[in-house]
């Protein structure tokens, strides 16, 4: 099978693994329980979404997030759904073992649709083959994304969250985001660093186009 083809494939799975996890799980108050951590609730108690960015990282942070008593919403999907082919089985099991970082774009190949990442907060130093049709179209070398990955077989895809730093900001968002990190008082650093990179988008971010995926 291509792998374009593979690609499409697993993000119409993602879609409705989304789906039914916004739509079984996630209701009026969950959304405001993760929208008081990103500090989008304002005092009359209402959700104030000011781009598509915001709206992606809210949905996502209600999934991945390890918001509700210490778990994430995926994980107590996971814990009461059976998979319905192999597929969807690789991809609900990347979801659960994902987290979002931040990474340096290495190199392009729009032709493949594919971008060679290096996470900046990893030791490991090993290249991230991301398959996205839109981010590679609409990014450059040497930018800064902040996302989350499902690590599959062949390459890797995002949750369909990002956020887009310039280049030329990376040593200011590098210690922007570890001072705002000390303050952070949440008692888990993925969801520290989560809500730190939420903030640090809506004040330095640049707009771009991801794969939507709701």
């Amino acid at each position: 099978m291509a792998r374009i083809e593979l690609y499409r494939q697993y993000r119409q799975v993602q879609v409705g693994l989304h789906t039914k996890i916004l739509n079984d799980y996630v209701h009026e108050n969950e959304f405001k329980q993760a929208a008081e951590l990103l500090g989008i609730l304002d005092k009359q108690n209402r959700v104030v979404i000011e781009s598509d960015a915001d709206k992606d990282a809210l949905y996502d942070f209600n999934i991945y997030g390890k918001i509700r008593d210490g778990k994430s919403t995926l994980s107590l999907f996971a814990d009461n759904y059976s998979s319905i082919n192999q597929l969807e089985n690789e991809l609900l099991t990347a979801m659960l073992q994902s987290e979002a970082s931040l990474y340096e774009v290495i190199d392009i190949d729009k032709k493949e649709g594919m971008i060679i990442l290096n996470d900046i907060f990893s030791n490991k130093n090993q290249p991230i083959k991301l398959i996205d049709l839109s981010l590679s179209n609409s990014t450059k070398q040497s930018t800064l994304i902040y996302t989350r990955l499902h690590h599959l077989k062949e390459f890797s895809i995002t949750s369909g969250l990002g956020f887009i730093f310039s280049e030329n900001h990376r040593d200011y968002i590098l210690n922007r985001s570890r001072k705002m990190l000390k303050k952070m008082k949440t008692g888990d650093t993925s969801n520290d660093r989560f809500i730190v990179f939420f903030q640090l988008n809506r004040s330095d971010g640049l707009p771009i186009l991801f794969e939507k995926v709701k």
